[in-house]
């Protein structure tokens, strides 16, 4: 049962939103494939972002959640990096591209995030990845719901990364606009499951338990190491400009590593 710190904030902050909508089937499904279904579309601008914020930090022996699969891009990205990747969808174009990878650390469940219902996800996750937490919900009930997943499923020292776009971002005309977050909404619902928003930088939202570390100097350089890996590609398919743009991303991250030999 929702306590009654969230029938609190719906009054304080959400009034304009449904506190029950009563739907206990399927919560939050308000649209159609089209809109659902990201299986065989590019991978989204704000999801890159949040890839590029966790790809700095050392995940050899961590697990990552990732809502929403969506195309499985984060699973072929980090897959040779990390310990073990969970993906969940409400769709089944989702699992059998992500089926088709054949990645041996890598595996997808059908779960509803607003359900309340985790039987599915075992264990605890060091990185949680969503980056569209709110314009699919349907209530304050269900809101309470997801998050209630993110307190049980997220291991100490652990943090759940969004992205302002996806986190302010609604198809027009088939959700309510007030499921539009900004920095101040996503910081007052984390407050109820004791969890702490930090801007990690413009876009990038981060919510933990205590504040976000900071990447290592090896860390940094393993992820400076792959993106100069990444970038004839990038520079083949988007020229001289993408790799002015690249050069200048490495020279200021460059600034930013503390004193120390690279691997240290």
């Amino acid at each position: 049962m929702t306590g009654d710190a969230w029938r609190k904030l719906h009054e304080l902050r959400f009034s304009e939103l449904p506190f029950d909508c009563e739907n206990e089937d399927d919560p939050g499904i308000l649209y159609g494939p089209d809109l659902r279904d990201w299986s065989t579309k590019a991978t989204t601008p704000d999801q890159y972002r949040i890839e590029r914020y966790i790809d700095r930090f050392d995940l050899r022996d961590k697990r990552l959640l990732h809502i929403g699969v969506g195309n499985s891009g984060l699973a072929r990205r980090f897959h040779p990096h990390v310990k073990e990747i969970v993906g969940t969808t409400i769709d089944e174009p989702d699992i059998k591209v992500a089926k088709t990878l054949g990645l041996p650390n890598y595996s997808v469940v059908l779960h509803n995030k607003y359900s309340g219902e985790s039987d599915s996800i075992t264990g605890k996750f060091d990185v949680i990845v969503d980056n569209n937490l709110t314009s699919p919900c349907c209530c304050v009930r269900h809101l309470a719901a997801l998050f209630g997943l993110f307190e049980d499923q997220l291991a100490n020292g652990g943090c759940i990364v969004t992205d302002r776009e996806g986190l302010a971002w609604i198809p027009p005309d088939q959700s309510n606009p007030r499921w539009s977050f900004d920095f101040e909404d996503l910081a007052a619902v984390a407050s109820t499951v004791r969890l702490a928003a930090f801007r990690v930088n413009r876009n990038v939202y981060v919510l933990a338990r205590s504040a976000p570390p900071v990447p290592t100097v090896g860390s940094l350089s393993r992820h400076m190491g792959r993106r100069a890996a990444m970038m004839p590609g990038k520079i083949l398919r988007n020229g001289p400009n993408k790799l002015a743009r690249i050069s200048r991303r490495v020279f200021q991250w460059s600034r930013l590593l503390p004193p120390g030999r690279p691997g240290e």
